[in-house]
């Protein structure tokens, strides 16, 4: 019978096995076998007695790490001062970014897990939908809160802003990290950089074409 120990290093050797490969190959494009294979685990069955399913073992490998960012998230959220306009809404996206990209810093067994997060939202099957909603509330927080200094605009453009940044985020630091940027001596200037890019969307104003297509829209609402 195994040592409680060594069930344990198992488990995080999947995990960590899961993430590189998910982030690779996709959710259902890397197999039990490589998994397993990669973890070390000379049992095949060791997934299914540690996890059971697949998704299971998604949410594992997205819980593995985004236990340490959300509390982190919800502390630099409570730091977040109401001051209004761009000045707060920078701050609110360097919430969103840093603790994300904090995750960049070179470890021992490998960068993948923003890549992973990227791969699992380009399927539609972000990993939030599996995992516990508790985990993400620093996310939708400051989500909020940003979607709340934009009063100007209509609320379908806010919308489609926000889920565009959180995109231009997401995607943006798993190419740095596919890059090996958090060992970069430019890599803070890289993601302030990101955090002006996302700041600067989201506060721009509306163009006119932006302007003529919701009009469109608009118009077919009312003939439909």
């Amino acid at each position: 019978m195994a040592r409680q120990s060594d069930t344990r290093n198992g488990r995080t050797a999947i995990i960590e096995a899961a993430e590189a490969l998910f982030a690779e190959y996709g959710l259902h494009g890397a197999s039990f076998r490589q998994i397993s294979e990669a973890a070390n685990q000379k049992n095949a069955s060791a997934i299914q007695y540690h996890f059971g399913s697949r998704d299971q073992l998604v949410e594992a490998v997205f819980e593995n790490r985004m236990r340490y960012i959300n509390p982190k998230r919800l502390k630099l959220l409570d730091e977040v001062r109401p001051t209004g306009g761009s000045e707060e809404v920078r701050a609110l996206v360097s919430v969103w970014v840093w603790p994300l990209a904090e995750e960049l810093q070179p470890r021992e067994e490998g960068n993948h897990y923003v890549q992973f997060l990227a791969r699992a939202a380009r399927e539609k099957q972000m990993a939030i939908q599996l995992a516990p909603i508790d985990l993400m509330t620093g996310w939708f927080g400051t989500t909020e809160r940003i979607t709340r200094l934009m009063p100007d605009l209509p609320e379908m453009v806010s919308l489609t802003r926000v889920l565009a940044a959180g995109d231009q985020c997401l995607n943006c630091l798993a190419t740095f990290e596919a890059e090996g940027a958090g060992a970069s001596p430019e890599f803070e200037l890289q993601v302030e950089t990101l955090i002006d890019m996302i700041t600067a969307g989201l506060m721009a104003p509306m163009s006119e074409a932006s302007e003529r297509a919701m009009k469109k829209q608009g118009g077919r609402h009312k003939q439909s």
